[in-house]
C-alpha cells in the first residue's frame, strides 16, 4: 500500500509539479541546512555533498539566450544559501560559507561548465538573534544573544522557550575539509567544537520590518540585472 501511494504522489503530484514549474524556472536558490548537517557530524556532511550535486542535476542549467527564454528556459544563475547565519557570529559567516562551498564544489564545477553564473551565500531571511561578546574563563568570546525554542539544551540547561540566553556556538574549522574529515565533532556535546541550537523568531515591531541578513545581497545576485 505504501509502494501504491509513493508512485501515485510521483506520478500525480511530483512529477507535474517538476514539468509544468521548475522547468519554468531561469533562476535558482538552493536552500542548505548546513549547521544541521554540521551538527550530525562528517557523514551528514558528505551525504549532503552528493544530494547537493544530485539536485542540481535534476536541473537544466545553462547560460541563457533569447530563444532559450522563450522556448526553453535555462537556469543561468544559482545560488547555494546556508540558512540560520543569525545561529552564528558574523566572523564565522565566511568559515560556513567555505564549508558550504566545499559540499557543493561537484554541483558548481557542473553549472559553470554550461556557463551559469554560481554563488554561495550565509543568510537569514529572519534574524532571530543579536550579537555581544561574553567573557568566559578569561576569554572573549563572540556569542549570539537569542530565545532557544521550547526543548532545545546548552550546557546541561534545558529552555522553555521563554527567557533569552548568551550562546557561544563555537568555531568552524578554518579549513572546510576538517570538518568533513570529522574533526571538531566529540562523542558528547561538550566535547565538540561547535554545537547550534534553535531559536524563536522575533516579535516584529508594527512599524518595522522583521530584521534579516544578506537577504538583499541574494536578491541582487538572482534578480539584480534584471531591475536596472
Amino acid at each position: 500500500m505504501m509502494e501504491r501511494r509513493y508512485e501515485a504522489y510521483k506520478t500525480h503530484v511530483a512529477r507535474p509539479f517538476f514539468r509544468d514549474h521548475f522547468s519554468r524556472l531561469d533562476r535558482q536558490i538552493v536552500l542548505v541546512d548546513a549547521l544541521a548537517a554540521l551538527n550530525s557530524g562528517s557523514a551528514a556532511l558528505r551525504e549532503l555533498e552528493g544530494a547537493m550535486t544530485d539536485v542540481l542535476a535534476a536541473f537544466r542549467a545553462g547560460r541563457a539566450s533569447l530563444l532559450s527564454t522563450i522556448f526553453r528556459p535555462r537556469i543561468d544563475r544559482i545560488l547555494f544559501a546556508a540558512t540560520k547565519a543569525d545561529h552564528l557570529h558574523h566572523r564565522s559567516h565566511d568559515r560556513l560559507e567555505a564549508i558550504l562551498r566545499h559540499a557543493t564544489q561537484r554541483a558548481i564545477a557542473r553549472a559553470q561548465d554550461v556557463g551559469a553564473q554560481v554563488d554561495v551565500l550565509a543568510l537569514a531571511a529572519v534574524r532571530a538573534t543579536r550579537e555581544a561578546q561574553v567573557r568566559h574563563d578569561g576569554r572573549t568570546l563572540d556569542a549570539i544573544i537569542g530565545s532557544p525554542i521550547a526543548g532545545e539544551t546548552i550546557a546541561g540547561e534545558t529552555f522553555d522557550g521563554a527567557g533569552e540566553a548568551a550562546v557561544f556556538p563555537g568555531e568552524l574549522p578554518q579549513d572546510p575539509r576538517a570538518a568533513f574529515r570529522g574533526e571538531g565533532l566529540g562523542a558528547r556535546e561538550e566535547d565538540s567544537a561547535w554545537r547550534f541550537v534553535r531559536f524563536r523568531p522575533p516579535v516584529a515591531a508594527p512599524d518595522a520590518g522583521l530584521p534579516h541578513i544578506r537577504l538583499d545581497r541574494a536578491l541582487e545576485f538572482l534578480i539584480g540585472d534584471r531591475l536596472t
